[in-house]
């Protein structure tokens, strides 16, 4: 036989429960709002994201998107915040790639930003993965 004519079938049965509600009241601790990863929640209405966390029992959302810069921090504590204010927790970020242009003055430079997103309204800091790659010295060390 070949592996283009193999078709296999499924032998495994088991009891499937879906569930549509938390049981308790959640806490969505890490997500992002945004696209590409969010589903473009930041360009829809607010009344149909907050319908669809009721629904599934989220009670609190921390939206991670405003690491990405200060363009998309101000624009989802603007969409986010401002309309549902204690149902959203907005994180900001420092911007690693400006760490050539502050050389050794990067720590003052991003904890000046820090506090400017924290004024604005950020409750959180958000690290992406990638962190070590974007800002490593000329000898590799952070």
């Amino acid at each position: 036989m070949q592996l283009a004519d193999f078709r296999p079938r499924a032998v495994l049965a088991t009891k499937a429960t879906r569930v549509l509600r938390a049981r308790f009241p959640v806490v969505d601790a890490h997500n992002h709002l945004a696209e590409p990863f969010g589903g473009g929640w930041d360009k829809r209405p607010l009344a149909a994201l907050l319908d669809a966390l009721d629904e599934a029992g989220v009670t609190a959302y921390v939206d991670l998107d405003g690491g990405w810069g200060t363009d998309i921090l101000h624009a989802h504590l603007d969409h986010f915040k401002q309309g549902a204010p204690q149902r959203f927790q907005i994180f900001g970020g420092v911007e690693w790639a400006q760490w050539p242009a502050h050389g050794d003055r990067f720590g003052e430079w991003a904890a000046a930003q820090l506090r400017l997103q924290a004024a604005r309204g950020a409750q959180g800091l958000k690290i992406w993965k990638p962190l070590a790659c974007m800002c490593a010295t000329s000898t590799m060390n952070l």
